[in-house]
């Protein structure tokens, strides 16, 4: 039969097996500096003004069948705030939703949470606008909504070797069939300006997702395979002044493990500012390599470039725009014939009342 078929068979399979043992993985993004709040909670506010931000990733766009939004695509909009109440008492809160679309959009994972993260300054000293070592502690909590058109699939019974797609199928589910559930994670980071002096920044962080390990099956399913496995990550970050606050340059580290999934990106940042007395660095750029695990599946191996750019607006109290693009191209396993993966980014940081100037530095948010 035509090989399109083939790969329809592949992708409906797929998405049975999800919706029975919901052995999936979370979404990612190769943006992790502008994505940071989804990986770790405790990023709530790091900016210390209000940022609106939004990433659009879609990956393997050369899927047949290919809809709008595109077969493999996930959306995430967020809203933060810094708050804070003299010297004693710094946070940050925020909203987000994300919704993640797997199959011509057959399966659809709809989020929408808030969340919470205490800052920490006082346990190393403070120097100028930036604290010697920072520990902060976060929280999201949020409603995952799954929902999946049975209609629109092709089961297994339904093939023939010789005429392609035949007759009913007898599996039992029809409709659209939808799920809710309560979930939450927990994240923790520590950062360190290493001697309080604007040179060297390290940032250490870890997070647990699903906490609450929620049953996600579309099948009514109860047993242990049917709960959405936990997701553990670990993040680390440096930067080093290079020339006098016009050239930074560092590495990022991000481990994701979910279930039997592991990954692993490790890669070298570099940030440029042209007027080395600006209080925004305008230019980063990034390149990663991504190492992908999942037992009988064999690795998938990527390469990452991502760019971002960073201007102010605004006549007294300014708010930094930024926009930001990254590919992933494979270099093993289906390798290019996916046509890899994109990724573009959006957002604005907006001063608080009787704030001037923002962090000359690249760490915490960027």
């Amino acid at each position: 039969m035509a090989k399109p078929l083939i790969t329809y068979v592949l992708l409906a399979l797929m998405l049975i097996g999800m919706g029975k043992v919901c052995e999936a993985q979370d979404p990612t993004f190769s943006q992790f500096n502008l994505n940071q709040v989804y990986y770790n909670a405790a990023y709530l506010g790091d900016h210390k003004g209000y940022q609106m931000a939004a990433t659009y990733r879609t990956q393997w766009p050369n899927v047949p069948g290919k809809v709008f939004p595109g077969p493999l695509s996930t959306y995430y909009a967020m809203f933060d705030a810094y708050l804070e109440r003299g010297k004693s008492y710094a946070a940050g809160a925020g909203v987000f939703a994300m919704q993640n679309f797997e199959g011509q959009g057959f399966l659809t994972t709809t989020t929408v949470g808030v969340g919470y993260a205490q800052h920490l300054h006082k346990i190393g000293g403070r120097r100028g606008t930036l604290p010697r070592m920072q520990l902060s502690l976060g929280f999201k909590a949020y409603l995952n909504s799954y929902s999946i058109d049975w209609d629109r699939l092709v089961f297994s019974d339904q093939l023939d070797i010789n005429q392609g797609i035949i007759g009913q199928t007898a599996f039992p589910q029809s409709g659209i069939g939808s799920k809710i559930t309560i979930d939450a994670d927990l994240g923790l980071l520590l950062k360190n300006n290493f001697k309080g002096k604007d040179k060297w920044y390290n940032e250490v962080g870890f997070a647990m997702a699903h906490i609450l390990n929620p049953s996600i099956s579309m099948t009514g399913a109860s047993n242990s395979d049917s709960r959405l496995p936990r997701k553990y990550v670990a993040s680390y970050r440096t930067t080093v002044n290079l020339s006098k606050n016009k050239v930074f340059t560092g590495g990022t580290i991000l481990f994701e493990k979910q279930q039997d999934f592991y990954q692993l990106n490790t890669g070298i940042d570099i940030y440029y500012n042209p007027s080395g007395g600006a209080t925004v660095i305008p230019f980063w750029i990034s390149i990663m390599n991504r190492l992908s695990i999942s037992p009988g599946l064999g690795n998938t191996n990527a390469l990452i470039g991502s760019l971002r750019y960073k201007w102010l607006m605004g006549k007294k109290a300014k708010a930094a725009y930024y926009v930001g693009f990254s590919a992933d191209l494979p270099y093993s396993g289906l390798a290019l014939k996916t046509k890899g993966a994109y990724e573009l980014s959006l957002g604005i940081i907006m001063p608080r009342k009787g704030q001037t100037s923002y962090s000359r530095c690249p760490h915490g948010t960027f």
